[in-house]
């Protein structure tokens, strides 16, 4: 009687695990296709209203504070719920949550769309923000689950990073490309997008849910300080800093936020773990995103302001300023990513930084006016300086906690870059007010982002000395 084989000749094995192997590929290529899409809707959508700003206020009316909550009723929702989505993604499984966020983000576009006042618009816009909150954590984490090899991970973190860093670029450039049509374009073209993301959803795997407790006494503290703290800087410039109603919203962000911190202290859940703050690479990756992403969106709303309004140049041109940065910085992301698995993190944040600053200086000792081909390759170097930092702070993040804490990590990272969004658009916005022309604010935008940055760069070669 013959013997029943209990094994599979070394051949067939092998054909099982190149089958396998196969498999795995298409769905790694599925997940950051899809996250690398979410991420350049979540960036794109922060700077595709800029430039049409000017044609919406024209059409629905709105001075610079209103057309400041459009920006920041994105970015502040974004900002403050992001922990709340890194809890939720790690409850619920990354996979659902972000296709939730998908959907919500391709309905709120739509609601924009049709947008018949400004009020209407600020509510879909922070619709809009709650969506991008829900896919971005949950898209770094279906990352790290999708690849556990580092070296792939790297390269589908550098094309993530390519998303959401391109999108800065091409942002504005789209947005110049379809506010000639009509400025509700700059909305919709975001539905195929969200689209595309549903298609892919078959080819995900199911993410793991985890029994975590959500801190609900954090979240709202968190959203009440964070709102009235970019409310109070928008109307510094609005009111008066001395007004009652400035100061009032000034004094509630203050105390809610130091509220908040205590409740992290005592809440047995906490959405922000203070303790991932002692982490050294959270320390350095926190820093970073915050700062780069402050001055990056301050520098695109006064510099949009800055070419419609001084340089009377129209949407479609104002947007062709950006173009050799969107290239450029799409090139910097691939690049980034060789320059990660090749020289590490610590090489490739140091480069990063670096770049940035010079840009920044560039542009602040140019000989006013400003010329526009100034702009556009003080952009593209700063942008180029960016695409290679981002991924690498990204990847900082993962490396530096287990893997059960990746979506609360992950959540942080992206919070303290969107929070450094929504003050720089506040702060810079108000900056411009009390100065006597946007050549002079776009001048002192530049400087404070090369002193920003060479803080950041000191702190970074210090930590890494120190380790």
């Amino acid at each position: 009687m013959a013997s029943t084989p209990t094994s599979l000749p070394a051949s067939s094995a092998s054909s099982v695990s190149r089958i396998a192997e196969a498999r795995q590929g298409r769905a790694s290529a599925a997940v950051t296709v899809a996250a690398s899409v979410a991420s350049f809707l979540a960036g794109m959508d922060v700077l595709i209203v800029n430039v049409a700003l000017p044609t919406i206020a024209a059409d629905l009316g709105g001075d610079m504070a209103v057309q400041q909550w459009v920006v920041d009723g994105y970015t502040l929702l974004f900002a403050a719920l992001l922990l709340l989505a890194g809890s939720l993604a790690d409850r619920f499984g990354a996979k659902r949550v972000f296709l939730v966020g998908a959907a919500l983000f391709g309905w709120a576009s739509l609601f924009c769309s049709f947008a018949w006042s400004m009020a209407a618009l600020v509510v879909g816009r922070c619709l809009l923000g709650v969506a991008s909150a829900l896919i971005l954590p949950a898209s770094m984490s279906l990352i790290n689950e999708a690849n556990p090899d580092p070296r792939r991970r790297a390269w589908a973190l550098a094309l993530w990073g390519a998303g959401g860093a391109s999108a800065s670029a091409v942002g504005p450039l789209l947005g110049g490309l379809l506010t000639p049509i009509h400025w509700s374009l700059v909305f919709a073209i975001n539905v195929p997008f969200c689209l595309l993301i549903l298609a892919l959803a078959p080819r995900i795997a199911t993410s793991p849910r985890r029994p975590i407790r959500f801190d609900w006494v954090g979240q709202t503290l968190a959203l009440i300080g964070l709102a009235a703290l970019v409310a109070g800087i928008i109307e510094v410039g609005s009111i008066g800093a001395g007004a009652p109603a400035t100061l009032a919203l000034l004094g509630v962000g203050f105390v809610a936020l130091v509220a908040f911190a205590y409740s992290q202290t005592k809440v047995v859940a906490p959405m922000m773990p203070l303790g991932l703050f002692h982490v050294r690479g959270m320390q350095v990756a926190l820093q970073i995103g915050f700062i780069m992403i402050f001055n990056w969106y301050g520098m695109v709303f006064i510099c949009t302001m800055f070419l419609q309004n001084e340089r009377h140049m129209g949407a479609f041109a104002a947007g062709l300023v950006f173009v050799p940065s969107a290239f450029v910085t799409i090139f910097g992301n691939l690049f980034g990513g060789r320059i990660i698995t090749a020289r590490g993190a610590r090489f490739s944040i140091t480069l990063g930084l670096s770049i940035m600053i010079v840009g920044f200086l560039f542009e602040f000792l140019t000989p006013a006016p400003i010329p526009v081909w100034v702009v556009a390759t003080g952009l593209s170097v700063v942008g180029f300086g960016a695409a290679i930092t981002t991924p690498a702070a990204a990847g900082v993040v993962l490396h530096s906690v287990d893997a059960a804490q990746a979506g609360i990590a992950s959540a942080m990272f992206n919070t303290f870059r969107q929070v450094g969004g929504a003050i720089g658009v506040a702060v810079f916005g108000v900056v411009a007010t009390f100065l006597p022309s946007l050549d002079v604010a776009l001048r002192v935008v530049f400087l404070a982002s090369a002193l920003l940055l060479a803080y950041v760069l000191a702190f970074e070669l210090l930590r890494w000395r120190e380790r």
